[in-house]
């Protein structure tokens, strides 16, 4: 289903040539068979892409959801880090917009992003300065756990609960919560292990 309407941060429409760079860049981290599912976040919806593995369809299929990081970080959020009572405003609607879409995702996939909000999510949790160069010096992509992610939205909500003591080095961002909060949700209710997270422009 195409949304009505642009935003912005959208990563621009892809390929099946765009697909078949993203599945050679992956390596042996994605199987023949498996599909891609991918993740953007943009400022008024957000989106994900499904390609299927080989038996499938590989042209792209986008499937939007009408919340992004705006609505969260700036009318929920109201532009400071999350209290208790709008982190738990926020997940309800993160789950509203996130659990129809669970069906869509095929049940072998391999979950990615190049989100930059979400790579800043990954960054944190990893301890890594920088995704690409990670990439660069290991050769392989950085793999974000849901435990990982766990771990760092157990913090944020440490902080919801006594706002002005922020915990350890998590980030003073509503942005960067916001998008916590969506991967978290998203891994959850989609019931997907992790996400590998991907060079801003590996296609």
């Amino acid at each position: 289903m195409f949304a009505p309407f642009t935003d912005d941060a959208l990563e621009p429409q892809l390929s099946v040539a765009d697909m078949a760079a993203l599945r050679d860049l992956l390596g042996d981290a994605i199987q023949p068979h498996q599909a891609i599912a991918m993740l953007d976040l943009g400022h008024h919806r957000s989106r994900l892409l499904i390609s299927e593995g080989e038996g499938g369809h590989p042209q792209p299929v986008f499937h939007h959801m009408t919340l992004g990081l705006d609505l969260l970080a700036t009318r929920t959020f109201r532009e400071h880090m999350p209290t208790e009572a709008q982190l738990e405003h926020g997940i309800m609607l993160v789950e509203d917009a996130v659990m129809p879409m669970a069906h869509l995702i095929p049940p072998s996939n391999v979950f990615v992003t190049r989100d930059p909000y979400l790579l800043e999510v990954g960054q944190q949790a990893l301890g890594v300065r920088d995704v690409t160069a990670a990439w660069k010096t290991t050769g392989r992509l950085p793999v974000l756990s849901r435990e990982a992610v766990e771990a760092q939205f157990e913090l944020l909500a440490r902080q919801a609960a006594h706002p002005h003591l922020p915990q350890g080095d998590l980030p003073q961002s509503p942005r960067w919560a916001a998008a916590l909060l969506f991967l978290r949700e998203i891994l959850h209710h989609w019931q997907l292990g992790a996400v590998r997270l991907l060079p801003e422009k590996a296609h």
